[in-house]
């Protein structure tokens, strides 16, 4: 599809003003605390005879994508470049580690092809709770009704009517 995604904090990717970049530093750290990406800092490149050419890249990190229930890795390059963060060709599951990056370090991400440019929305992690209100009333299930019984006597005994089933029971 020939599309790159830019992780960036720019209004648009033709804003160059320097304040609104993301720093080399603050990407490495990121890129060091998370334990599914390394920091390579050297690009590799195909050429057309099949020689690999590496050269230094300083930010470039790569991303080790494991597919759930495989051993097999894929690897994808995050390269930096002028404040921004930069990803080719990426499928589902390396937006969904772009959007996770943009939510991280509070910047924005832009879809560019030949064609068009368009900014994708960052979306907000989904929290899922821990506990249900169901596990944090099952304990409670059988005392539930003893409680229900002793409320509806002590209303009784507040009527006035009622002092006779409180011995009752």
């Amino acid at each position: 599809m020939d599309a790159k995604f830019y992780i960036t904090r720019k209004q648009d990717l033709l804003d160059h003003s320097s304040g609104n970049s993301i720093s080399l530093q603050e990407w490495t750290n990121f890129v060091e605390k998370d334990p599914e990406m390394r920091l390579d800092n050297c690009t590799a490149v195909t050429l057309p005879n099949g020689e690999i050419y590496k050269y230094a890249s300083p930010g470039t990190a790569v991303w080790l994508n494991r597919e759930p229930g495989s051993n097999e890795v894929k690897e994808v390059m995050f390269d930096y470049a002028g404040g921004c963060i930069l990803v080719n060709d990426a499928d589902q599951r390396t937006l969904k580690k772009i959007r996770h990056i943009a939510y991280k370090l509070n910047t924005r991400i832009f879809k560019e092809t030949k064609r068009y440019t368009e900014e994708i929305l960052v979306e907000q992690p989904v929290l899922i709770p821990r506990f249900s209100l169901g596990s944090m009333i099952a304990p409670f299930k059988k005392t539930i009704p003893s409680i229900r019984y002793l409320f509806q006597q002590l209303a009784y005994a507040l009527q006035g009517g009622g002092h006779e089933k409180l011995k009752d029971h």
